[in-house]
């Protein structure tokens, strides 16, 4: 059930509007009420309500006021204004201060319960992403989170599932998981991915439907494995997460659970790539690859493997250094090539231009051209940029270039990338409270939630929610 607070200093319209609508039946419950607006801030920090009914007209703070100071409460509050004075001023200074909806008093039924149905779906569509504990969970495992996820799924409804366990289950598309009735927790990890949390009988009913049905404008499925120990759900997540992304390799919509992989015939076949392409032997290039592409073609590989077989191929051309520099996400693979074997294939065209182009010239002093570079990517750090893009725009080598960056501005490509963008994400977690954390994310360049948040603590010291609530 969503919260409500409502807010009025006349005790009967209270008692009115609690009483017009049949709350539960829009999945809402009136949690709380207050006379004005000092009380109403302490009550939203006490009952943390999602949905806010408030009086424009109020003695000391008025409604107005507090949709202005209710945005520093620390988590996502939606107003709807109501009122007595018709004035297309006050419903017009709402709105630009953020209220979602403006109501006449005396209340008429049907406009709250349009209210509500609005309300309801803006609620779901957002539903576990800033506040949840599972962000918080996955941002930093520690024993304050696991204890608020364990009360969260006990007060959802899945209180077995110390012993029956829970399920990951994350999905890939602009679509919705079908026959999600019951309770679930939710949480948007990108604009096309969202990971669920679901007791184990009810995750093994839904995937058997789906394997029946596919739920339209959805790519892939993953079906992590069963755990018991809330310690084990971001690991648990990130395997649903990779299993979502097989549809890149099979070439198939479809549900998808953990095999067995040949990890060692893979890393055995990397290191054959890795000498033929140190000895420049055009023969043992094209046997490499053809030998990784088999593997593939047996599915006996996940997504991650592809991940790494592109970032190992790149580093060993470039030496950027740590492999998820060069990429750092599944959803970056899948937007860069159609499949698996598009992705093997440019690779390949790469490793043989490179061994038959003879060695890179060292960087130069800085001259115009690294400065034209240098100042289109800090320009255009939000967008999707490569040293492969770059080279093509500005008709350079992309080693030559990722030389480059290192010897004058002391970074790697990527890591200078990194730089601006967590900057710019620190300026908004500090300036803009109604953006989500994964919102941010996505506003900087990163569709990967598990990226982002890694990479956040690892430039700062801190989680984005523990930077931001230090911020308040």
């Amino acid at each position: 059930m969503h919260k409500v607070l409502i807010v009025d200093d006349e005790s009967w319209v209270l008692e009115s509007l609690k009483d017009l609508v049949d709350w539960a039946r829009y999945g809402f419950e009136v949690a709380g009420q207050a006379n004005n607006g000092a009380d109403a801030l302490e009550a939203m920090r006490k009952i943390r309500p999602d949905v806010v009914f408030t009086d424009i007209r109020m003695p000391e703070m008025s409604g107005l006021e507090l949709i202005q100071r209710g945005r520093s409460v620390g988590f996502p509050v939606h107003f709807v204004v109501v009122s007595g004075y018709a004035e297309f001023a006050y419903a017009q200074k709402a709105m630009s201060y953020g209220a979602v909806a403006y109501c006449l008093k005396p209340f008429d039924e049907p406009e709250i319960s349009g209210v509500l149905i609005k309300l309801g779906k803006l609620l779901d569509a957002a539903k576990g992403t800033a506040d949840s504990p599972l962000v918080q969970l996955l941002e930093e495992p520690s024993e304050d989170a696991r204890a608020k996820l364990q009360g969260e799924l006990e007060r959802i409804g899945i209180g077995d599932w110390a012993t029956a366990g829970i399920v990951p289950v994350v999905s890939v598309g602009q679509g919705e998981l079908s026959g999600l009735r019951g309770p679930s927790i939710r949480l948007k990890m990108g604009p096309s991915k969202t990971a669920y949390l679901l007791g184990a009988a009810k995750a093994e009913e839904l995937a058997s439907g789906w394997r029946e049905q596919f739920p339209p404008d959805l790519s892939g499925i993953g079906i992590g494995a069963g755990i018991t120990d809330l310690s084990e759900v971001r690991s648990a997540i990130a395997g649903a997460d990779m299993l979502a992304h097989q549809f890149f390799l099979s070439g198939k919509r479809g549900v998808y659970e953990h095999r067995p992989y040949k990890e060692n015939e893979l890393n055995r076949r990397m290191s054959e790539l890795s000498d033929a392409i140190g000895a420049a032997g055009m023969p043992a290039i094209d046997a490499a690859f053809r030998h990784i592409a088999e593997l593939f073609r047996e599915d006996a590989l996940s997504i991650r493997h592809a991940f790494r077989v592109y970032n190992m191929t790149i580093s060993f051309l470039f030496k950027l250094g740590q492999t998820e520099e060069t990429l750092y996400s599944y959803e970056q693979l899948v937007q860069s090539f159609r499949d698996v074997f598009d992705m093997l294939g440019e690779l390949q065209a790469l490793v043989v231009r490179h061994c038959r182009g003879g060695e890179t010239p060292p960087p130069e002093t800085k001259n115009r051209t690294f400065n034209q570079i240098l100042q289109y990517v800090t320009d255009h750090f939000r967008e999707e940029l490569s040293l492969q893009g770059l080279s093509e725009q500005f008709f350079m080598n992309p080693s030559y270039i990722s030389q480059l960056f290192k010897k004058e501005v002391g970074e790697t490509f990527v890591g200078y990338i990194s730089q601006l963008r967590i900057a710019h994400a620190c300026k908004l977690l500090d300036e803009e409270e109604h953006y989500s954390i994964h919102e941010i994310a996505e506003k900087i360049g990163y569709n990967d939630y598990f990226y982002f948040a890694r990479l956040f603590k690892k430039m700062t010291g801190k989680t984005p929610t523990q930077y931001r609530g230090e911020r308040k």
